[in-house]
């Protein structure tokens, strides 16, 4: 019995050391294949690296910042997906949100008065004092004494409207007027002209104006187009030609429109970078100008965000000298210039002041150059500063929470083009209130995508190949003449 046990003990040990041997084996092997890049570290098809919550609302729209770009291995995020609590895909799309844009009105009311028939231009020049009172629906002009007898007759009959704007400081888009409703004065033919010394008088425009009433119903149409520059014109003259018998205006105003553009959201985020130890700039290498020493420090950021501006920050150092901005995709490319010229950072006041930000064409490299005077190397430690819109994702939730913004690693499809297409045709011709949304991040490892991964070329797996097969030869060939030497020397 004590037999049997112990050729168990010996057959299981020698299966443990067996086992153990073999693991050893793998282990080695494995490693040399990771080192070689033969094989892969294994990632998931699929990451969620954000969460959306329990939501009620089934058309959810969030904000995209750079941060998603440092998962995906596409700046065009066509590895993208939007998949529910099961794992099911939900349609979506990716969009720049356009800039909205509000006009503002604004309404100045200006002095008229009526101008008989044959006033003089000096006569004229008393109107600027003159005012227009409506009192009970009666209209009354009161003026300074001296205006004469050509403005002291009430009876006279009107010639013409005079408008004074000496005292408008703003430009004139266009004149509103307003006259009592009746079938009289529906239609009136009006010429506008401008002037300055009352004497030289230049068109300006000629239009119909409309007021009509009828069974309760109103149709208007009583603004002048003028389009006047600032204190282009002190006077306007209003003369109408066509159905303005005994008409009477109660109110003459200028109206100015203005667009106001609301501000896009900005995606900003700075990068610290590390002084270079060589003072020769990169320029000399493209150029073969002569050496001019430099102080550079190099940034590298780890997402292909398309960045469209980019700037500095000195902090509170006084600068005013030459700058090279250069960027490559990776170490093994030539820098490319991005960006030369002056840049200026100086205190004004209280507040420190710098050159505008530098337009850029979706930049996605991830390796980046700054170079500005030698001097500058032990004074400060610049930061870059990039920006770009932020993106809006929109998708179809499905009832089925929490959501989750993904990357595919493996995929081959363009899921971005795919969903859309869905997304349109779902959305097609429907009023949709968007719900907005936070995105929570799951900080997944980097090291979980693709893009991140290490990665070989098919020339370096085939030197590799032929490097151990060359090696596995000669030593195949040194252990045979070793074995016919022994067996010459034994003979």
């Amino acid at each position: 019995m004590m037999r049997n046990k112990r050729s168990n003990f010996c057959v299981i040990s020698l299966q443990t050391c067996e086992e153990v041997r073999m693991n050893g084996v793998k282990k080695y092997w494995l490693s040399i294949g990771f080192a070689l890049g033969f094989i892969s570290p294994a990632y998931a098809d699929v990451v969620p690296v954000y969460e959306i919550k329990q939501t009620a609302s089934t058309y959810l729209q969030t904000t995209l910042t750079h941060d998603i770009y440092r998962y995906s291995s596409n700046s065009q995020l066509t590895d993208l997906l939007v998949v529910d609590q099961q794992g099911n895909k939900l349609p979506y799309r990716i969009s720049t949100p356009s800039a909205e844009t509000s006009v503002q009105h604004e309404q100045i009311p200006v002095r008229f008065f009526p101008v008989p028939v044959g006033a003089a231009p000096e006569t004229l020049l008393i109107f600027s004092s003159a005012s227009i009172r409506l009192d009970d629906n009666e209209i009354s002009v009161s003026a300074e004494k001296g205006m004469g007898s050509a403005a002291e007759n009430p009876a006279a009959p009107t010639d013409f409207y005079l408008v004074d704007l000496s005292d408008l400081k703003t430009r004139a888009d266009q004149l509103s007027l307003l006259w009592p409703v009746n079938e009289a004065h529906q239609y009136l033919e009006v010429e506008v002209s401008g002037t300055n010394d009352m004497s030289n008088w230049a068109p300006i425009t000629k239009t119909t104006l409309v007021q009509l009433q009828k069974n309760g119903e109103f149709l208007t149409r009583n603004k002048i187009p003028l389009n006047l520059g600032e204190m282009q014109y002190a006077y306007l003259r209003l003369k109408f030609i066509r159905g303005a018998e005994n008409l009477i205006l109660t109110q003459v105003q200028v109206e100015n429109s203005q667009a106001l553009t609301k501000a896009l959201q900005r995606d900003t985020w700075e990068l610290d970078g590390s002084l270079v130890k060589s003072t020769e700039s990169a320029l000399r290498a493209q150029r073969h100008t002569p050496q001019q020493p430099v102080a550079a420090w190099e940034f590298e950021r780890d997402d292909i965000a398309p960045v469209s501006k980019a700037s500095i920050t000195l902090g509170d150092i006084q600068y005013g000298d030459i700058i090279h901005i250069f960027s490559r995709a990776n170490s093994k490319k030539p820098w490319n210039l991005v960006h030369q010229g002056i840049w200026f950072n100086v205190q004004v006041g209280n507040e420190w002041q710098q050159s505008n930000a530098i337009a850029l064409h979706n930049n996605t490299h991830t390796q980046w150059r700054v170079e500005l005077h030698e001097t500058l190397g032990a004074k400060t430690t610049p930061k870059l500063v990039f920006e770009r819109d932020a993106q809006t994702l929109e998708f179809i939730a499905n009832n089925a929470a929490p959501y989750s913004i993904a990357i595919d690693n493996k995929t081959t499809t363009d899921h971005l083009t795919l969903s859309s297409q869905i997304f349109s045709q779902l959305t097609a011709g429907k009023d949709i209130q968007w719900q907005q949304t936070t995105l929570e991040p799951l900080n997944p490892s980097l090291s979980s995508f693709s893009r991140h991964q290490f990665h070989v070329s098919w020339k370096t797996v085939l030197f590799w190949l032929v490097l151990i097969g060359a090696v596995s030869a000669l030593i195949w060939v040194a252990v045979r003449l070793v074995g016919q030497m022994k067996n010459q020397q034994t003979k």
